[in-house]
């Protein structure tokens, strides 16, 4: 199978990068909530 490349500036690459992380840590923190959730550990405020 052929493999692509594609060139992109530095910046932009960094700027992926950081947003790819972000979305990660979003979607184990929403693990995390509603695994909570599953098991009773949340209190009304």
């Amino acid at each position: 199978m052929a493999q692509n490349t594609v060139t992109i500036p530095k910046e932009e690459y960094q700027r992926l990068k950081k947003k790819a992380k972000i979305a990660d840590d979003a979607l184990i923190q929403l693990q995390l909530s509603l695994e909570d959730i599953k098991h009773g550990r949340i209190s009304k405020f």
